[in-house]
């Protein structure tokens, strides 16, 4: 390593026309002045250069600065969007259609760029890929124009900025005809509401729901042991012992007895169906309805001129099923007894459907 120390360094390299030049060859050259000089290096007067020229991975450093990094960022160009639609819209999309869009940018370098949202909002379920440019996602079903801004940055943190917009438009859910058996279709966001024609029921009007156990039967048990309840039973005949085809059977005491069904919300109620008692000594031969849809207020069903009374079972394992006249809306069915024999004794199942509109 070769140093210089002086307080003013000149280094003078005549041009080829004189026909001598100054070179030094070294691994590593270090040419400094004292504190407070300067180092100049000149060419002759003829109009000679002063070339450096690093190999390889070498580069010219002044001070802590890498000149040969430092000409490249100030040379360099920023990042430059492609031409787009009028005002940057990518297009209208309906709802619930796949989206899969390319941003497109170029680095007048060729290196590699990265994405970033910096303003506004994409619209709900869709995402920029923040290397690849990509917005991709489902259009939400609704009217709407969504404007974003996107800054493509390079390799050096030049950047450019750039305005976007995607529609989408709502779709009719209810063009598919979707409501079977009558049903009437409502729009709704993303979906679509059935008003089914009795004793249709379900999502799309698909369900017999005179025929649809909620599950009280003892092969299903739907509706937990938690969700029955009864009011003055007689013995050891809990109200969970009062399913369809159970074993034995629930039995209350008097007509002041009831056997309750909670079926966790309310529901449409299109039939009934009960036993008697495992026994021939206890059994149900009539009975009232009573519904509620909080728990505390209970009506009876009517028959026109007073409450409705329905004929029960009077053997051990007969179904008696009563479908009724008017679909019931309700969570909590109660069986009353009326007339029995020695004590009112039950089994019951409950058919019905979810209402449409329940969430």
């Amino acid at each position: 390593m070769a140093a210089i120390k002086t307080t003013y360094l000149l280094l003078v390299f005549l041009p080829y026309a004189f026909a001598s030049f100054f070179e030094i060859q070294y691994p590593n050259v270090l040419v400094t002045a004292e504190t407070g000089g300067n180092l100049t290096v000149e060419a002759g007067p003829q109009g000679g250069n002063v070339i450096m020229k690093p190999t390889g991975n070498g580069t010219v450093y002044i001070g802590t600065t890498d000149m040969l990094k430092l000409f490249e960022i100030v040379n360099s160009m920023p990042p430059v969007w492609e031409s787009k639609a009028v005002h940057g819209s990518l297009g209208t999309f309906l709802g619930g259609v796949s989206i899969s869009l390319n941003l497109e940018a170029v680095d007048p370098e060729g290196g590699s760029l990265k994405y970033e949202k910096v303003s506004g909002a994409l619209p709900p379920g869709v995402h920029l890929n923040k290397l690849t440019g990509q917005i991709s996602g489902t259009a939400p079903d609704v009217d709407a124009t969504y404007q974003f801004g996107i800054r493509v940055t390079d390799k050096h943190g030049k950047y450019a900025d750039q305005i976007f917009s995607i529609d989408t438009r709502e779709k009719n859910q209810c063009l598919s005809n979707p409501c079977s058996h009558g049903g009437s279709c409502v729009d709704d966001i993303d979906s679509f509401v059935c008003t089914c024609q009795p004793p249709y029921g379900g999502k799309t009007c698909a369900t017999n729901c005179e025929n649809q156990a909620f599950g009280v039967d003892q092969g299903s048990k739907k509706i937990p042991d938690a969700r029955m309840s009864a009011h003055y039973s007689y013995g050891d005949h809990p109200a969970s012992d009062g399913r369809l085809n159970a074993p034995q059977g629930w039995i209350g005491q008097n007509t002041a007895s009831w056997l309750q069904v909670d079926l966790g919300d309310v529901m449409d109620v299109h039939a009934v169906a009960t036993q008697g008692y495992t026994s021939s000594t206890y059994y149900t031969s009539e009975y009232q309805l009573l519904y509620s849809s909080d728990g505390n207020t209970f009506v009876s069903t009517k028959n026109g001129t007073g409450n409705m009374v329905y004929t029960g079972s009077t053997n051990v394992n007969t179904v008696t099923k009563h479908v009724l006249t008017t679909p019931l809306h309700a969570r909590f069915i109660r069986f009353k007894p009326v007339t029995f024999s020695s004590h009112p004794g039950m089994r019951v199942e409950v058919y019905g459907c979810q209402i449409n509109s329940n969430p």
